[in-house]
């Protein structure tokens, strides 16, 4: 239709508008009501966005806070403005309206600890609905990992090298959100040696003579950290504090640690030295005249270790044992040799403080 306008011109739609502004305003309620009844058809398909974040992979989401942020795609509708509804678990937390301009929605919404699923639907001006291809698998994990078993560091029996002293690291570990992720074990976070998570041993070994202290920490799947104590350094013993029978010899040995050894060649010879630490081992060289001898930790025998091999092995930690916390504590090495391998050595002594 063409009206007269402003000046003469005539204008399109004029009688249009003449006409409805005659309508009742409860009969245009009524028309618009009718146009949207008749509106069946749910905005399009759409999807919630992968998103590729420090704890996300797909569909799974993995934070160590409340505040989850979500992205998907808007979604079309021919009729009127699109506006959505986020759920947690089936119930609508939060609706999102007003984003026509954009073709991408990022909105955050607030997720209680535990595992919840996270979903979108988007809905047309008449109530149509359309619910988004998939839904987000979300944990909140708040808490920190535990150790379950106290961690303990100490010495192992295998070889000393120039690297160090042979070392073993024993734990069990959990975490109730996310599982664990990884363990790490080295003086900081950043050093030196990362294994699985269902580990719960690790051999390693440390420098010889040093003073630094490692630590065990365990990572669940959103970065928490639970740390152990400073773990203490591993020394010689000095072979002044020792106490020995007088059958007992020095030996100059460059293979062995420290270049010599002290060697027993009879039967019931001991040598004995107080020590106070976490735990202590025995270094020794094995070998065809090699014979056994019995390790005793205050007065009673823990071990009888057999030094004979086949071929000569210097520089073994042949024997190793934690040693009882807050008491002093006496080890003893007894010659229990037979005349055909009658020979008994001690290279090193090491003490883990």
């Amino acid at each position: 239709m063409i009206g007269r306008g402003r000046r003469g011109r005539w204008v399109a739609g004029a009688p249009l508008l003449v006409a409805l502004l005659a309508v009742p305003a409860a009969s245009l309620l009524g028309m618009s009501t009718a146009l949207a009844s008749s509106d069946t058809t749910a905005p399009s398909p759409f999807d919630i966005l992968p998103d590729a974040g420090d704890y996300q992979t797909g569909y799974s989401v993995a934070a160590p806070y409340s505040n989850i942020y979500v992205s998907w795609q808007a979604a079309y509708d021919e009729s009127s403005a699109v506006s959505y509804e986020m759920t947690v678990d089936g119930t609508v937390v939060r609706v999102v309206a007003d984003v026509e301009a954009y073709l991408t929605i990022t909105k955050r919404v607030e997720v209680p600890e535990g595992s919840h699923v996270l979903g979108v639907i988007a809905l047309d001006a008449a109530g149509n609905r359309q619910t988004a291809v998939h839904t987000l698998q979300v944990v909140v994990d708040k808490v920190s990992p535990t150790f379950t078993s106290f961690p303990l560091l100490l010495l192992r029996r295998g070889q000393v090298t120039e690297d160090g002293y042979p070392m073993r690291y024993t734990w069990t570990g959990a975490d109730v959100g996310t599982g664990l992720s990884q363990v790490r074990i080295g003086p900081g976070a950043d050093c030196c040696y990362t294994t699985d998570p269902w580990r719960t041993s690790f051999d390693f070994t440390v420098e010889p003579e040093s003073s630094v202290a490692w630590r065990l920490r365990l990572y669940d799947g959103v970065g928490r950290t639970t740390v152990t104590v400073r773990d203490g350094y591993v020394s010689t013993v000095p072979w002044s504090q020792t106490d020995r029978s007088k059958t007992w010899q020095r030996k100059s040995d460059p293979k062995a640690v420290g270049g010599s050894e002290w060697l027993s060649t009879m039967a019931g010879d001991r040598l004995k030295v107080d020590v106070d630490g976490r735990s202590v081992g025995w270094v020794a060289t094995t070998g065809p005249t090699r014979g056994r001898a019995d390790v005793l930790l205050n007065g009673r025998v823990v071990d009888t270790v057999n030094l004979y091999s086949a071929k000569r092995h210097e520089g073994r930690v042949v024997w190793a044992g934690k040693l009882p916390l807050g008491t002093a504590n006496t080890l003893s090495i007894v010659n229990r040799s037979t005349k055909a391998r009658h020979s008994v050595g001690v290279d090193a002594l090491l003490l883990q403080r």
